[in-house]
C-alpha cells in the first residue's frame, strides 16, 4: 500500500504512545519485496520482526467451534522471540525515546495507516481484516519458516503458547503488558476453552500446583 503522510506528534504525546505500548504494528504483504522463503528469512534475521498468528474462530453448522491460525508478520515486541505465535503482547521494541525507530515511510503499514487522535482513539484508514486475509496465500512458506526455526509445527507451538498464556494470566505474570492487552486476551478465554480444552486444563493444573510458590513470592516482595 502507499504509505500515508499523517503524523500527529502532539496527539501521540498526550496519549503516551498507547498503540505502541500495547504491541508492535502489523506488516502488510505490500511491505515486502518478495514472499519467497529466503527473502523473508533475511528480513527476520534483522531482529525487528516476528512471525505471529491471528486466530480465526469459526462456528461450524454442527455447532463445533474451530480455531485456525493465520500467520503474518508484525514488528517485534520487547522480550518476544522471532516466532511469537500467541503471547501477551508487550511494548514494540522499535519504540525509542518516545518516537518510532522507523520513519513514516519505512514503518510497517499497520502503523503507517493509523490516523492519530488524542487519548488512544486512533483508527486505521484501511480495512485491517482485508490486509490480514492477504497473508493467506503465503501460509505454506510461513509454516516452513516456523518449522525450520524452532523444530515444531505451527499447531504444536500454538498449543504450547496457549497453555503458557493462560497460565501467566492466572499467575499474574503480566509485567510490561498493557491493561488493554490483558482485556483482549481474557476475551478469548471462552473460545479457547472450547477449541483447546486440554491446554486450558493443563494451564489450570500448573497454576494450582504453583500456588504455594506464588504466594510465598508475593510475601517476599
Amino acid at each position: 500500500m502507499e504509505k500515508g503522510a499523517i503524523e500527529n506528534y502532539e496527539a501521540c504525546a498526550k496519549c503516551g504512545g498507547m498503540c505502541c505500548k500495547k504491541c508492535g504494528c502489523d506488516y502488510f504483504v505490500s511491505d515486502f519485496e518478495s514472499m519467497k522463503l529466503d527473502y523473508l528469512e533475511s528480513r527476520l534475521d534483522e531482529g525487528r520482526i516476528s512471525i505471529v498468528a491471528a486466530i480465526d474462530f469459526n462456528r461450524l453448522p454442527s455447532g463445533k467451534l474451530t480455531a485456525t491460525p493465520i500467520l503474518y508478520l508484525r514488528a517485534r515486541n520487547i522480550n518476544r522471540d522471532v516466532i511469537d505465535l500467541f503471547s501477551m503482547k508487550t511494548t514494540c521494541a522499535s519504540l525509542e525515546d518516545n518516537r518510532c525507530h522507523y520513519s513514516l515511510e519505512d514503518r510497517p503499514s499497520g502503523g503507517a495507516s493509523l490516523i492519530p487522535l488524542e487519548f488512544g482513539m486512533c483508527y486505521s484508514e484501511v480495512d485491517r481484516i482485508d490486509e490480514l486475509n492477504k497473508w493467506i496465500p503465503y501460509q505454506k512458506v510461513l509454516h516452513r519458516i516456523v518449522k525450520r526455526r524452532i523444530g515444531m509445527s505451527v499447531y504444536a507451538k500454538l498449543n504450547e503458547d496457549i497453555e503458557n498464556v493462560i497460565f501467566d494470566l492466572l499467575a499474574g505474570n503480566t509485567e510490561g503488558v498493557s491493561p488493554l492487552e490483558i482485556i483482549d486476551l481474557k476475551g478469548t478465554i471462552p473460545m479457547l476453552t472450547e477449541t483447546h480444552p486440554e491446554q486450558i486444563r493443563n494451564a489450570y493444573l500448573r497454576y494450582e500446583k504453583s500456588k504455594p510458590i506464588l504466594l510465598q513470592r508475593k510475601k517476599n516482595e
